[in-house]
């Protein structure tokens, strides 16, 4: 067995001015007795500091750090690099635009300890919220923005199985922890999915996900493992939402079942002639919002099943 318990994964593209926020939250965690941790940190690509900001931690930190490079840019490439480098038995993954919770290590080891038959946990991801942001983003009711533009993963206050055959939504990359055993069973992460850069395409952790619960593996949600996302203010313009919601829907879309041959389902169309109409007619913004983005959603599904009738 590793004498490294936890190998946290963090991987970062041009977001020096981030950096630390996450690593000095690592830093400020409570720690559980009898562990071994060590941070391994990729720059993926950077053209910024970040890799000064790396190295310039490792002399004050309390972890062994492992600062590497990744030159090809995207992170399914990063990812990939750390966790080949890594010798954790458990690989915690964090994004670089997050922070920790003070409990979260105990939060891992417990839950390891507690349920031993399942190699892979995720937690509840919550946006950092300060208070100046538009009132609109915190609207649940008539006309919620889905997907949301800062990720919100939350699945309540339980411990749950996270199952495909339920239609249960499936956590993306930024809180998960894996024992290294799935690496071996089910490989790495698709290098055919996920962001180059800040781009906003997705789908290398729910094509992740999918294939390692399709193995046999088992996911648990833990709510006790908690993280907080930076809340970046240009992600909440009506851009950045018809953006997001056209690339994660043409991904989504490309891993679900519903891909099917020939030509593209007529229903798609009259979705989309709908959602266009109503915004073009609709004399709220919020609905005019809400639309919008919606036919972004359904444009991206139409993309997503182009390519996977392609790759067919």
């Amino acid at each position: 067995m590793s004498s490294i318990d936890i190998s946290v994964i963090i991987c970062t593209h041009n977001r020096a001015f981030l950096l630390p926020e996450v690593l000095n939250s690592l830093e400020k965690t409570e720690m559980p007795e009898n562990i071994e941790i060590e941070l391994v940190i990729v720059d993926n690509a950077c053209s910024d500091n970040s890799f000064q900001v790396i190295t310039e931690h490792v002399k004050k930190s309390k972890f062994k750090i492992h600062p590497l490079k990744e030159p090809k840019q995207g992170k399914t490439f990063a990812l990939n690099t750390a966790i080949n480098n890594a010798a954790g038995d458990l690989l915690a993954f964090v994004d670089d635009d997050h922070i920790v919770s003070p409990g979260y290590f105990k939060a891992i080891r417990s839950a390891a300890a507690n349920y031993p038959d399942c190699n892979i946990f995720c937690g509840r991801i919550t946006p950092n919220w300060d208070g100046t942001e538009p009132p609109w983003i915190h609207d649940d009711t008539r006309y919620p923005i889905r997907p949301f533009p800062i990720p919100n993963f939350n699945m309540g206050d339980s411990v749950l199985e996270v199952q495909l055959d339920k239609g249960m939504f499936i956590p993306g990359a930024g809180n998960l922890v894996i024992k290294r055993s799935v690496f071996k069973n089910v490989g790495l992460f698709s290098e055919e999915f996920g962001p180059k850069g800040h781009n906003l395409q997705g789908g290398e952790d729910l094509e992740f996900i999918r294939r390692a619960l399709k193995h046999g593996e088992r996911l648990m949600y833990i709510p006790e493992i908690l993280q907080y996302h930076h809340v970046d203010k240009n992600k909440l313009t009506l851009n950045y939402l018809i953006k997001k919601a056209y690339y994660r829907s043409m991904a989504a879309y490309q891993l679900s079942d519903k891909i099917s041959s020939g030509a593209i389902p007529r229903y798609f169309y009259r979705m989309a002639a709908a959602h266009l109409l109503k915004s073009i007619f609709c004399l709220q913004q919020s609905a005019r919002r809400y639309y919008l983005v919606k036919l972004a959603s359904v444009m991206g599904e139409i993309q997503g099943h182009k390519k996977g009738h392609r790759n067919e």
